[in-house]
């Protein structure tokens, strides 16, 4: 993207957020730019109605009116300088959420796949870095570039007025300070690029240390030693490289600063020599050596806002890089049915992950019914998860296809197909919400008397009716430590309030994914026993490793290198005493 275009993206999407506040920062800015040219002349005016009054002895009346006039402008520039910052901090609040939905709003498009790719978290990372700080300082960059630029006008005219040299001269002073801000702003942008990954680590092993999920075992194998060096080392090796660039940055800047400093006070020294020679008032003097000072003060503004825009621009691009990431197109986008009438098929399914070599699954067919109930088993890495995430349609196959009722699963629309859909996965995520919350993922719990009944209907399904009774407020309980009042959950209560989480929906389809591996063994009996009773006429497919739960299945299937090695009934593959039979006796053994 050039930059021209990207400087109108980045206006057009502030602008968008607020168009108000948009066009009052734009007054404030212009309004300021022409200040500072009014604060020289009336200056100039003051000094020498000044020196009439002391000197000659003229009415001190208009040596008032300017230092009247002189007071408004100050005040007024006050008032301005606080209206922007307010402007400034309110444009910053809104741009920074509205960045953010952005962002937030891609993410939950883009295929599930990428966050199963570390090159796709390095884009996320240069995305998200310093994202709404960036995008609203470039335009206040380009604000205040105007504001100098009309300043600049302003202060160029009046230098005329003294010398037509003058101008032309201080105009050229601008080249040298572009050409080291532009070399500062691509130097950090390379080495912050570089460090993407290693900046993630150093993240992830400081979060480690200050996360309630790892303290458990960083205590008890007394890891703090090891992941503090980890992070000590990471972090330190980023920051000598990032200062070894702005120590180069400032050698540059100090000298290229410097010499034209000096070029603008040797200006002021010719014109005290010349002025032995050319009649000037001290007021003219006064105002041409603050002319000289804030045609300095601008160009440099100019030349450092125009380097920001260039530094900011780099990261800016690659926010918007992200946000143009391509999102896979519904090709039909066709409603769900109500029903479940010709079942689900799973068509010569092969499923690999970015950056691996071997499938996971390996040309895998399979046929469920309607209505029917159906366990996978197979060992770890069998591909038993995966298989459930591909036919929920989170994987895309690498090829094959997936068709419910004998349509593809890309064909149809994604809320549609998640309105007949459900899952408990053996990673559930804790919502450290309400309980109802965590269960509805709803603003309220209780609308109305529908979603009331859905509620307690899913929590007894899920056994957690004698849960929430003992607890205070209910559904109302604030889950997890994080927040005040919270209550925390055993590993096991937190599986129900997911599995209640899949029956708070009016599924066709359900997936279970080592639904109960937390819970006791009664509460396994009583989940799987509820499953079979408000699953009657909807299709459940489940997985579990405690092979005893898979006898209520009508038929099982037995997963092993990404194949289906074996399909049958229970007895069936006990009476074929090959792969099932192996890894049912195994487990048979320790209750004998």
């Amino acid at each position: 993207m050039k930059y021209a275009n990207l400087i109108f993206e980045v206006m057009k999407q502030v602008y968008r957020v607020s168009p108000r506040m948009f066009s009052r920062a734009t007054v404030i800015y212009l309004a300021q730019a022409f200040l500072p040219v009014a604060q020289i002349y009336i200056t100039a005016q003051v000094i020498n109605a000044v020196t009439g009054v002391l000197t000659r002895g003229e009415t001190p009346l208009s040596a008032l009116y300017w230092l009247v006039l002189q007071l408004t402008v100050i005040l007024l520039g006050i008032a301005l300088s606080s209206f922007q910052k307010y402007t400034e901090r309110k444009m910053n609040a809104y741009v920074s959420f509205w960045f953010n939905l952005q962002v937030s709003e891609k993410l939950s498009k883009l295929p599930f796949l990428f966050f199963e790719s570390p090159e796709s978290y390095d884009k996320l990372q240069r995305a998200l870095r310093n994202l709404s700080i960036c995008g609203i300082n470039m335009v206040f960059y380009i604000f205040s570039i105007i504001q100098s630029v009309i300043t600049l006008a302003g202060l160029l005219v009046l230098l005329f007025s003294f010398h037509y040299i003058l101008p032309i001269v201080m105009l050229l002073l601008i080249i040298p300070l572009l050409v080291i801000q532009k070399k500062e702003g691509a130097s950090r942008f390379i080495v912050i690029h570089q460090q993407t990954a290693s900046s993630r680590m150093a993240v992830y092993m400081n979060q480690l240390l200050q996360t309630k999920e790892a303290a458990k075992e960083i205590r008890l194998f007394d890891a703090k030693d090891f992941l503090l060096s980890r992070w000590r080392d990471i972090y330190f090796k980023n920051t000598y490289e990032m200062l070894g660039v702005e120590r180069k940055n400032m050698k540059n800047r100090l000298v290229v600063e410097s010499a034209v400093t000096i070029f603008s006070f040797s200006i002021l020294a010719v014109f005290i020599w010349l002025g032995s020679r050319v009649k000037l008032t001290i007021g003219s003097y006064v105002a041409l050596y603050q002319a000289v000072q804030d045609t300095r003060y601008s160009i440099q503004n100019i030349s450092q806002n125009m380097g920001q825009i260039y530094h900011d621009g780099l990261f800016i691009h690659e926010l918007f890089e992200f946000l143009d990431t391509p999102v896979p197109q519904q090709s039909k986008e066709l409603p769900m049915a109500g029903q479940l009438f010709q079942g689900i098929e799973v068509d010569r399914v092969s499923f690999r992950y970015p950056s691996q070599e071997r499938n996971i699954l390996d040309d895998l067919s399979i046929r469920i019914k309607p209505g029917e109930k159906v366990a996978i088993v197979g060992e770890n890495g069998a591909g038993k998860s995966t298989l459930v995430k591909v036919m929920l349609g989170l994987y895309e196959p690498t090829s094959g296809e997936v068709r419910y009722n004998n349509i593809p699963i890309h064909d149809y629309d994604p809320t549609s197909f998640r309105s007949k859909v459900t899952a408990v996965f053996q990673d559930f995520y804790r919502y450290e919400l309400t309980l109802g919350a965590n269960i509805t993922l709803q603003e309220s719990e209780t609308d109305d008397w529908k979603s009331e009944r859905q509620l307690t209907h899913a929590i007894d399904k899920a056994s957690m009716t004698s849960l929430v009774n003992s607890l205070r407020d209910g559904v109302s309980t604030q889950l997890g430590t994080r927040f005040s009042g919270g209550r925390e959950l055993s590993q096991g209560q937190w599986q129900k309030v997911a599995i209640a989480r899949a029956f708070y929906r009016d599924f066709e389809v359900i997936y279970l994914d080592e639904p109960t591996a937390a819970v006791d063994p009664l509460t396994e009996s009583a989940i799987f026993e509820n499953l079979m009773s408000i699953t009657e006429g909807k299709t459940a497919i489940f997985i579990s490793h405690r092979l005893g739960s898979c006898r209520q299945a009508d038929r099982i299937l037995v997963l092993k290198d990404g194949r289906i090695v074996e399909e049958g009934r229970h007895e069936e593959l006990i009476e074929q005493d090959a792969h099932y039979a192996e890894m049912f006796n195994k487990q048979a053994q320790w209750y004998r």
